[in-house]
């Protein structure tokens, strides 16, 4: 089963996964993937926040800022595990800001190389994974951003569509309120 937790910044994506992810994980293994690298305060606040949401949940904690399926491949039980992905705009920022990916076989230009190293990390821990809960972001505004920051939206955007296929469900936060969609 694989479930994709799509919204806004702060609304609630985080909370939703980690429901989601305890209710198809029953008494099995809980793997927490945190993509975030911490680079400020706010960063280390935010980390600290999620934490303290997890706490008591028996969630286990692998961090990788990039090769998500890297470090998620060598765990006991994986295929009897639920992983949950917290979040996958972190990874493909810090993918665009990796200059070893730039290098991949194939890859013609950062987005395709942005967009091919998480679908790919992804796709592999769905296919090894019991169960998957993915979140990522989602920007209704884009015109006051930079061009950098436009271009890793883009790469955000096709990242998300491409799991969107993948996904057997979609939570989406519309106008305000979470969506839930089955994939057929």
């Amino acid at each position: 089963m694989v479930a994709l937790v799509i919204g806004v910044p702060d609304s609630g994506k985080s909370e939703l996964a980690e429901n989601v992810a305890l209710e198809l994980s029953g008494e099995n293994k809980r793997i927490y993937l945190a993509t975030m690298e911490v680079l400020d305060e706010a960063g280390y606040e935010r980390v600290k926040k999620h934490r303290k949401l997890r706490e008591g949940k028996g969630f286990f904690t692998i961090e990788a800022p990039v090769r998500a399926w890297e470090a998620v491949s060598g765990q006991p039980d994986l295929k009897d595990s639920t992983v949950l992905i917290e979040c996958i705009s972190n990874l493909v920022g810090n993918v665009m800001h990796d200059e070893n990916f730039m290098k991949t076989e194939g890859a013609q230009s950062l987005r395709d190389s942005a967009v091919g190293a998480a679908v790919s990390d992804v796709e592999q821990i769905c296919r090894a994974a019991k169960n998957v809960v993915i979140v990522t972001n989602s920007f209704a505004q884009r015109d006051e951003f930079d061009e950098e920051t436009k271009e890793y939206i883009t790469c955000l955007d096709e990242v998300n569509g491409r799991l969107r296929n993948l996904a057997d469900t979609v939570y989406e936060f519309v106008e305000g309120e979470w969506q839930k969609s089955e994939n057929n």
